[in-house]
């Protein structure tokens, strides 16, 4: 994982690349095309087309990105070593013990092309390492479940999945045309989620078009946000304090590439993801068909599964589950904030219950309305549903941890650099434009400052070295499109 330093090494991949590439760039720059992929930069965000065969489109990935793949490879390195006390190393075996042995071919020569791009570029890493970066949260969860974190660790105070994520997806008398509407944000640690600002358009040779937001070097969303050009669209948000991973398993970040390459309805998505379910990243999957206006939800679980559909009315996502089976033999008390984990010190029962009240209320207020400029606003709501006003912190749905005063974990600080840090909507018609609305940084746009933050606050000086300020940029529109 570490850069080829040697100058004659450097010297023999420029001549390689002198004599086998052509991009638009001064020597030293980040180059903008290669072999018909490129790559733009917009309000904060990465675009990259890339397309054709397996291996061409992932060596395309990895040598238009390389900078920012080894930048999160090399900040994944200490994050997980901080939250679990195990080293990139660790988590490479892991993966080519778990996941390499278990990849279909398409994904390994894709994996394995996003490498060889990284190496075109003069940084050493191989497959194993971007099978790591791609398996990373189902890998997290795994060594949890597995009982690998040291005593005292994150991982082992809080190694069942945090609330992380809020989103909706609604249709038919709900919304302003009678098609889909769908929204969602991501929350995480700010160093880990400013990641995500990469939006990917993936012309395969086989298979459906997508369009999705992920972090540079996944094949698959992360954040879950993707749509393709079968008019699928598909989110979700994280089972709050899931347990459970079947080793011989298949990794979901594969399951979900998959269904939303090669989905063309709901069934489709709904049957990738069920076979081979290791139970990796569990999720309340929300997704939509654009040609007939259907909308579902998938309670993934991996002893428990439950699926529901409709033509009319809305699915709500805030880390809860109706089927009160998995809640009972999956995610245990600790959701309901009668245990020890995670969600208790925020109390995730409140969290949970008072982002649910907040969805079903709004919905219900815009009923017959809802559309992209309303789902924006949804995503930046900051107002706390039982309490009745307007309270920043993390019981509704944009998330702002490090203004709040109640502690993460037991025993650790507060506040944390934690919580919604993008926000993205679909709808049906922007859908079959292959296009999107994204933000990056937190959805109502307000800015977070890390310098006065980290001087108050030195428990988290560990993230100087990596952190970006959270900066107010615009809503910006994405669209497919080809090499120009």
């Amino acid at each position: 994982m570490l850069r080829a330093k040697n100058s004659w090494i450097r010297l023999g991949i420029g001549l390689l690349l002198v004599a086998t590439t052509a991009y638009a760039s001064e020597p030293g720059a980040t180059p903008q095309r290669i072999d018909g992929a490129f790559r733009e930069e917009q309000d904060g965000w990465v675009f990259v087309h890339i397309q054709g065969q397996p291996g061409n489109r992932g060596q395309q990935y990895g040598y238009l990105l390389a900078p920012e793949i080894d930048g999160f490879i090399s900040f994944l390195g200490v994050y997980l070593k901080q939250n679990t006390g195990k080293d990139w190393v660790y988590f490479r075996n892991l993966a080519a013990t778990l996941f390499v042995p278990k990849l279909e071919p398409e994904y390994r020569r894709e994996l394995d092309g996003i490498a060889k791009g990284l190496v075109r570029r003069g940084y050493a890493y191989d497959m194993v390492d971007v099978v790591a970066l791609n398996g990373f949260f189902e890998l997290f969860e795994a060594v949890g479940v597995l009982g690998g974190y040291p005593p005292g660790t994150r991982g082992a105070i809080a190694r069942r999945p945090v609330m992380r994520c809020s989103a909706f997806v609604a249709t038919g008398d709900y919304t302003a045309d009678g098609n889909l509407v769908m929204a969602h944000n991501s929350w995480d640690d700010y160093v880990l989620g400013e990641h995500w600002n990469v939006v990917v358009d993936i012309k395969p040779a086989a298979g459906k078009r997508i369009l999705m937001q992920t972090a540079p070097g996944l094949i698959h969303s992360g954040t879950d946000f993707a749509i393709n050009s079968a008019g699928i669209c598909i989110t979700e948000t994280t089972i709050g304090n899931f347990f459970g991973f079947d080793t011989n398993g298949v990794p979901e970040f594969m399951r979900m590439r998959k269904a939303i390459q090669y989905s063309q309805n709901l069934d489709d998505v709904v049957s990738i993801m069920r076979k081979g379910n290791n139970g990796g990243y569990a999720n309340t999957w929300l997704m939509g068909d654009t040609k007939n206006g259907e909308i579902g939800k998938l309670e993934l679980g991996l002893l428990n599964v439950s699926f529901s559909r409709s033509k009319t009315g809305y699915y709500d996502g805030e880390n809860y589950v109706d089927d009160s089976k998995m809640i009972r033999e999956e995610c245990g008390p600790t959701l309901w904030g009668t245990g020890t984990n995670w969600p208790d010190a925020l109390d995730g029962a409140n969290c949970v219950t008072a982002r649910r009240l907040r969805w079903h209320t709004l919905l219900a207020q815009h009923k017959g309305a809802i559309n992209a400029e309303l789902a924006q606003e949804f995503l930046g709501d900051q107002y706390e549903q039982p309490l009745g006003g307007i309270n920043p912190g993390g019981m509704v749905l944009m998330a702002r941890m490090e203004l709040t005063d109640v502690p993460e974990i037991p025993g650790a600080s507060a506040p944390r650099p934690f919580g919604a840090n993008d926000g993205k909507v679909v709808t049906a018609a922007l859908a079959r434009n292959m296009s999107f609305w994204v933000r990056i940084g937190h959805p109502d746009g307000s800015p977070f400052a890390f310098g006065p933050f980290l001087a108050q606050h030195p428990e988290f000086a560990w993230q100087a070295p990596y952190v970006k300020d959270l900066v107010t940029n615009p809503w910006s529109f994405f669209k497919s499109k080809n090499a120009p």
